[in-house]
């Protein structure tokens, strides 16, 4: 009889048929005990694609059993080593998924013939939850906003139910007034590609001025006046549960922000040749934090682009970049594309209220900050 083992760390069989076992590991594999006499023929016959999944085949479940039986194979690699035949597949199996795996001794090199398949179903469960999710930060971070500021950055501990979500956010005057609709509510949610944070855009029609929205229904920010962002706690996460407090952040409006952003003013702290240590960037003013991360690009003399690390802190006023490999002697230059802005869409060069009106045509340019490493 042969032993087909699931090595999967928390499966559960959805049949159990002998003589099938399961055990429990990390390993995402499958394995099934043949002898080492069959691995023995297995390496001096080097079966292909083709022939180890007519011994070893794995889908996915569902259906009628002619349906399961017709699907294509799990894409992954069988090898023989010791005395067993072992499945990885090229990607992890999926949570509440059914699968169905088959072998078929028949078909070893050498194989009996009379011999029938063996087969088992299971799926991998979902893995515990961790803690509930909590708003890890939002951004911009000063607790001092221009009363044009156009976009909030909501990060998150954790996944979010998504769908409808301005319903779960307000904005609270220091009168104790909820300014009524602040928000630009969109079908398409702004969430960043791992769901780990939202977008969150104030109303631009009535940030920018002598626009009717703003005439009709005021600004959202007023210099001089308290805010307070309000989260509710009833916002779910992935796992359906609410956060375990509701989330207030607290602000004071300044005046608008409409100077463009002005790398002469930035002031850049060189390295030393051979260490490793970051190069520091400090701006003049707060920019945005996601653009800040991604419009940043270090080029030594020859052209070519150094790999490393970009960190934001210090308000989003400090970008540090620490080097994959230590710094050498030379020139260098700090690239920044055109996109970036700071927290009321002002660029490089650019203020907001002229690039809304007359936007870009050609794409973005890119501007050039030189350096020397000693």
């Amino acid at each position: 009889m042969y032993a087909l083992a699931l090595i999967l760390g928390m499966i559960q069989p959805l049949t159990t048929e002998s003589p099938i076992r399961v055990l429990f590991g990390k390993s995402p594999a499958l394995e099934v005990t043949v002898g080492k006499d069959a691995v023995a023929r297995l390496k001096a016959t080097k079966p292909t694609a083709k022939e180890w999944t007519a011994i070893f085949r794995v889908v996915v479940a569902g259906g009628t059993a002619a349906e399961t039986v017709a699907r294509p194979a799990v894409a992954g690699t069988c090898t023989a080593e010791g005395t067993a035949i072992r499945f990885e597949p090229h990607f992890p199996f999926s949570s509440d998924i059914g699968y169905r795996v088959w072998f078929d001794p028949a078909k070893l090199p050498g194989g009996d013939p009379k011999s029938g398949p063996v087969s088992l179903s299971f799926v991998v469960p979902k893995p515990p939850p961790g803690p509930p999710t909590t708003i890890a930060a939002v951004y911009p971070s000063a607790n001092r906003l221009p009363e044009n500021t156009l976009r909030l950055y909501i990060h998150f501990s954790g996944q979010m139910n998504r769908g409808n979500i301005y319903r779960h956010m307000k904005l609270i005057r220091d009168d104790g007034k909820e300014v009524p609709q602040p928000f630009l509510e969109l079908d398409e949610e702004l969430w960043s590609a791992d769901g780990l944070r939202i977008t969150v855009l104030f109303h631009p029609g009535r940030v920018k001025r002598e626009l009717v929205p703003r005439e009709e229904d005021g600004p959202i920010l007023e210099e001089g006046r308290r805010y307070a962002l309000v989260i509710s706690r009833e916002w779910k996460d992935a796992e359906g549960r609410p956060f375990p407090t509701e989330f207030k952040k607290t602000f004071l409006a300044g005046p608008p922000e409409e100077e463009p952003i002005d790398m002469g003013t930035w002031s850049l702290m060189s390295p030393r040749a051979g260490s490793d240590a970051p190069l520091i960037l400090r701006l003049a003013k707060p920019l945005d934090r996601a653009l800040l991360s991604s419009t940043f690009a270090i080029i030594d003399a020859s052209g070519k682009r150094i790999e490393g690390e970009t960190t934001v802190g210090g308000g989003e006023r400090v970008v540090t970049f620490a080097p994959a490999k230590p710094w050498k002697k030379g020139e260098f230059k700090l690239v920044v594309d055109s996109r970036l802005e700071d927290a009321c869409g002002n660029r490089v060069g650019e203020p907001f209220e002229v690039h809304t009106a007359n936007p870009r045509t050609n794409g973005p340019v890119t501007l050039e900050r030189r350096f020397v490493v000693r």
